[in-house]
């Protein structure tokens, strides 16, 4: 069986009954354009903002440049990821195994996640010194310019995914001439581009890891804080703290959106092509996220945060923002629904998961913000000692991710059984996929939640490192800790859809193996399928020893700079001579990027080897073991982190000592102990997981390409 895109096409018949409902694919050209529009719009409000007096001037000139030095290094290591795959495709087309299309549709995805990862870095250094001004004048202007730089990201992100697969699609069906089948088979290929891409700029994790180890190390050596202009990896820190995890969450939430769509096209044409609806299954995954954007739209507009409002009342208007698109999706995909498929029963996956994303959201930011319990009741537990803060922080971030997992589940669950359940598999699969849709629809307010994490710490690192006065100080901490937050819930949100997208695409593999003359039945007593889990079990464990070893690596890296720097500049120490910050940024940016090589190979090639070994039975177990170690751990790691983080800024807010005391002292120990696995491994894994599913297309080719026993069994 060869797996390839034929290019079919359609009868002039075919074409006059299903003219109607393929005009109607333009609602992507819609909803993508005024997201877009809104974009460049939030934009254009916030570039006239005020940075602040001269030295946030000079500080964010030195920022601008260290971060220009940043994306060259990650410009190198996408363009060369991409060049290297493409190179595998472009085999494959002249061995006539892919389409010609193939690779060109691996390079648009990926030129668009990458895209959309460098405005998500540029907005974020541009967007925190102007924050910080803000909420030096006023806390609810500091949450307003936050969220609104984060819209501009995540509404551009929302935009250019809908636009680039409504563009696609026309150009395949009225240009190419291809059928139904052929358009979703292409499609689907587009995601091995964003996932590589999103994977690639998780550079940006250790980036920040390696970043903040070495200014603590400054600050032990030569007793000069992260946050002292005269520390030469201070400018290096902040980039790792702001516009390293700002450019991977955008260019990880863009990947996740197109993967889903793409996913969901697929399995629609396949779930619906009996019944001659395969246009009405294919548009309606278009239709609710176009449905979602306008519903972000309106949610944004809905945010007004309360005059003079302080850190606990502020995070109310942010939360409110995300509801309002969820129950909008819900209700505006009921009708639909209903006029695309005729079936009442396909409306509750999209509802359940509008919700369901809802309550994820809301989950993550409850059980890492300062202002509810579980943060509050670790800073209690650190009046123990850092080991009984990171014992309790590890007890509640391993019990607080079972409750976004469960609602998942939830969701996934009622969306397969009324979409079809066991008595029809693919419209059950299909009902999962538009959960996914719908969950993921309301990225322009969950992403922008997510980036106002990045672009608060961006301001107090501003209002820290420019000397400004103890209020405005206090005010931008109070804006990171509103971030952090925020930040937390929507990183949850944009894990599990992850997996959403993670699993789709299994089930889309899954059906294109059931096409190949194997028989790859599973069994529990099927040795190919444990060797599969065993292996995706050690490939796991082996990605987070080496994303650690190349954080010891960057540290390591940047702190030799330092000193050096110190040797041979005698009046660093007293202020007399500005710190070479692009050199450390330069040497960080590459040490991450050499470091970040072996663990982006594995992901790339373990899939491969792995179903080349092990046929197509091995490489379903690898694929499942690994997404759910992937999707659990990452929720691990990003909850724990986020209630150590919650419960020392609970006690800098003054309750338990305040700064200074002992119990802070053991809070931020403990959280600068769990802060490597929490800034570096946390965020990379769900990217490898989508990285891995996505290159098992490749893998699946390369089965049926070489005719290995494996396929056999």
């Amino acid at each position: 069986m060869v797996i390839h895109i034929p290019a079919v096409p359609l009868g002039a018949a075919k074409e006059l009954e299903q003219l109607q409902i393929e005009n109607l694919f333009w609602i992507g050209f819609i909803g993508g354009g005024l997201s877009l529009l809104f974009a460049f719009i939030q934009l254009g409000r916030l570039i006239p903002l005020s940075e602040g007096g001269e030295p946030a001037q000079g500080l964010t000139a030195a920022l601008r440049k260290g971060t220009n030095a940043y994306l060259k290094w990650q410009l190198i290591l996408s363009c060369g990821g991409l060049a290297l795959v493409f190179g595998l495709q472009a085999a494959l087309v002249y061995l006539r195994r892919l389409g010609r299309l193939t690779p060109l549709a691996l390079l648009s995805g990926g030129l668009c996640a990458l895209l959309v990862g460098m405005a998500g870095a540029f907005v974020t250094a541009a967007a925190g010194p102007r924050a910080a001004q803000a909420a030096g004048e006023r806390l609810d202007r500091g949450v307003d310019v936050a969220f609104s730089a984060g819209a501009v990201v995540s509404f551009f992100s929302m935009g250019l995914g809908l636009v680039h697969l409504t563009g696609w699609f026309f150009f395949l069906k009225y240009s190419m001439r291809y059928d139904p089948d052929a358009i979703a088979r292409t499609l689907l290929f587009f995601g091995l581009g964003c996932a590589l891409v999103s994977l690639l700029f998780r550079m940006g994790a250790l980036f920040a890891r390696s970043a903040g180890i070495a200014a603590e190390a400054v600050d032990r050596e030569m007793g000069l804080p992260p946050d002292d202009p005269q520390n030469p990896a201070a400018i290096a820190d902040r980039i790792g703290h702001g516009v390293g995890p700002a450019a991977g969450t955008a260019a990880g939430g863009y990947a996740s959106y197109e993967n889903l769509l793409f996913a969901a096209l697929f399995l629609g044409m396949t779930a619906f092509s009996a019944d001659d609806m395969a246009w009405n299954a294919m548009l309606l995954p278009l239709a609710v996220a176009a449905a979602g954007a306008v519903a972000c739209l309106i949610g944004f507009l809905t945010i007004r945060p309360q005059e003079r409002g302080d850190r606990y009342s502020l995070p109310w208007c942010l939360r409110f923002a995300s509801l309002v698109p969820a129950v909008l999706t819900a209700t505006a995909c009921l009708p639909i629904t209903y006029f695309l498929t005729g079936s009442w029963a396909l409306c509750l996956p999209v509802f359940a998961g509008s919700i369901g994303g809802s309550f994820i959201a809301l989950a993550g930011e409850y059980f890492t913000s300062d202002t509810y319990k579980p943060a509050r009741s670790l800073a209690e537990t650190a009046e123990a000692g850092a080991a009984a803060a990171v014992t309790g922080g590890s007890g509640i971030g391993l019990c607080s991710a079972a409750i976004p997992v469960l609602f998942a589940t939830a969701a996934l669950a009622a969306a397969f059984y009324t979409a079809g359940g066991m008595n029809d598999l693919l419209k059950g699969a299909y009902g999962i996929a538009l959960a996914g849709v719908s969950a993921l629809s309301v990225t322009g307010i969950s992403l922008a939640s997510a980036l106002c994490g990045p672009i608060g710490d961006c301001a107090a690192h501003a209002a820290s490192l420019t000397d400004a006065d103890e209020v405005s100080r206090r005010r931008a901490d109070n804006l990171a800790a509103i971030g952090a937050s925020a930040a937390n819930g929507g990183q949850c949100l944009l894990t599990l859809s992850s997996a959403f997208g993670t699993l789709t695409l299994l089930l889309c593999l899954a059906r294109i193996f059931s096409e190949t003359q194997a028989d790859w039945s599973l069994s529990q007593q099927d040795p190919l399928l444990l060797l599969g889990i065993l292996l995706g079990v050690m490939v796991v464990f082996l990605i987070l020893g080496l994303l650690m070893l190349a954080v010891r690596g960057g540290a390591r890296s940047v702190l030799l700079q330092a000193r050096r720097q110190f040797q041979d500049n005698d009046g660093l120490m007293e202020g007399g001579q500005a710190p070479d910050y692009a050199a450390c940024v330069s040497r960080c940016a590459t040490r991450s990027l050499l470091g970040f090589l072996p663990p982006a190979l594995l992901a790339l090639t373990a899939p491969i080897a792995a179903g080349l070994l092990l046929g197509l039975r091995g490489l379903l177990g690898f694929l499942g073991c690994l997404s759910v170690f992937s999707v659990t751990l990452s929720l691990f790691f990003t909850l724990t982190g986020g209630v150590l983080g919650g419960a020392r800024r609970y006690v800098e807010s003054g309750r338990r000592g305040g700064r200074g005391s002992d119990c802070h002292r053991f809070a931020l120990t403990a959280e600068r102990a769990f802060a490597s696995l929490y800034q570096a491994a946390g965020p990379a894994l769900p990217a490898l997981a989508m990285l891995a599913v996505t290159a098992a297309l490749l893998s699946s080719v390369l089965i049926v390409t070489f005719n290995l026993p494996a396929l056999l069994g």
